[in-house]
């Protein structure tokens, strides 16, 4: 089962719950037992989904209010068509309220795990230098990666003095669920390749850390090494390349942008 969009979830499980509501009356069902269903099932199998990629507790939370307040919604809507009542404005207003404000939201969460489209952030957002501009979440930075900066340069220095020279190549051009080999050349400061190096590729995804992956690279030649890369969502990444060869490592850390696959 592939992973699924936190948008794709929502807005699908809300479908899911009109269909077994309407289809529930249809057959006969009560209007409490149909509303009951409409709210259970879906929140049901998003947590059968939840056990293979867990969102995090508080996506969970929102999939379980979304869903409920659906029930709810639809509860009152057949209890009134069954009375043949009609709706004064004022829970028609609330109601609206409320559905502007789920796709508000659905729409901040697109553009915080693949930005804005380029044709909209062209017009609204200032680029003097026609640079490429990146609109998705940054992230949050973990205590643990933030609070040691000294011993981050320190270790600056140590690979300044190594010499050694690598090059990344594959991170060019990227799209999701597309396969992309990287090759990673190795050489020391004499320009010599260097061989029977420990090379690991750790990537972030920035909106998800759910798709998290950490790749281990093989020698193919001469101080060269590669592996293949497949992710599973567009956005922004951050990528990790670790070396150890012998007592000596090296780190280098970039980010990646990852372009939909069109």
């Amino acid at each position: 089962m592939p992973q699924i969009a936190m948008t794709e979830t929502l807005f699908g499980g809300l479908l899911l719950a009109a269909f077994l509501f309407f289809t529930s009356r249809r057959l006969g069902l009560s209007n409490f037992w149909a509303g009951i269903l409409s709210g259970a099932i879906p929140f049901i199998a998003y947590i059968f989904y939840s056990t293979r990629y867990w969102p995090g507790g508080d996506v969970l939370a929102i999939h379980f209010a979304v869903y409920l307040a659906t029930a709810g919604l639809l509860m009152v809507f057949g209890g009134m068509q069954q009375k043949k009542q009609r709706m004064h404005w004022g829970p028609k207003l609330i109601v609206g309220f409320f559905i502007g404000l789920v796709m508000l939201n659905a729409s901040l969460l697109s553009i915080a795990m693949r930005g804005l489209p380029d044709s909209i952030a062209g017009i609204f957002l200032p680029n003097p230098d026609n640079q490429t501009v990146h609109t998705t979440f940054p992230g949050l930075i973990p205590h643990d990666r933030n609070k040691l900066y000294e011993p981050h340069l320190q270790q600056i220095e140590q690979q300044r003095n190594l010499g050694w020279q690598v090059s990344v190549d594959g991170f060019g051009v990227i799209k999701s669920k597309v396969g992309q080999t990287v090759k990673v050349t190795l050489r020391d400061a004499n320009n010599q390749p260097i061989h029977g190096a420990d090379i690991t590729l750790a990537l972030w995804r920035m909106a998800n850390s759910a798709d998290d992956r950490k790749l281990s690279f093989k020698e193919t030649g001469d101080g060269v090494y590669t592996a293949e890369l497949l992710l599973p969502d567009e956005g922004r990444w951050i990528t990790e390349l670790y070396i150890q060869h012998g007592e000596d490592d090296f780190l280098k850390k970039q980010s990646l942008y990852v372009d939909g696959n069109d």
